[in-house]
């Protein structure tokens, strides 16, 4: 009877740990992902704000940088997951560079990239953008779409 008992409670202990194992976050930092929000069907709107967030595995103690084209954007904030995000209203037509850097504790960093083109231009009425003439339904001053 204790024989089995202790395979049951090894195999039970084994089964642990080999749900928990993989579920654990790697020992880096790690961005898996940079998104710009609320662009429309055809990408992001020059002169209109939008969300750019990253994805982060291990956000724990980090501090993070989130460039255009290399130019510094702020503030930047940190959602209730951990992972960064900042409003950008594109300056340019043309392609432009998204960096994401994460910098944690103890000396690791971790970078993220997108390339995105800005391709339309749009007139922030403060209310609402306006593109080709017609309303962008993204509120100015958070960079979400009116719902």
């Amino acid at each position: 009877m204790m024989i089995r008992l202790r395979r049951a409670l090894t195999v039970a202990a084994c089964s642990v740990a080999a749900l928990v194992l993989p579920a654990t976050a790697p020992a880096g930092a790690e961005i898996v992902g940079v998104i710009v929000y609320n662009t429309g069907s055809e990408g992001p709107v020059m002169g209109c704000p939008q969300t750019i967030q990253a994805g982060i595995t291990d956000p724990d103690g980090s501090r993070y940088e989130i460039t255009d084209n290399g130019n510094p954007l702020s503030p930047v904030q940190i959602d209730e997951h951990g992972d960064p995000f900042v409003l950008w209203t594109p300056a340019g037509l043309g392609w432009h560079t998204i960096e994401v850097r994460q910098f944690k504790p103890g000396g690791a960093t971790a970078t993220g990239r997108l390339d995105i083109d800005v391709r339309r231009i749009g007139i922030n009425s403060g209310s609402v953008c306006l593109v080709n003439g017609l309303p962008f339904p993204i509120n100015p001053r958070t960079g979400s779409l009116f719902t």
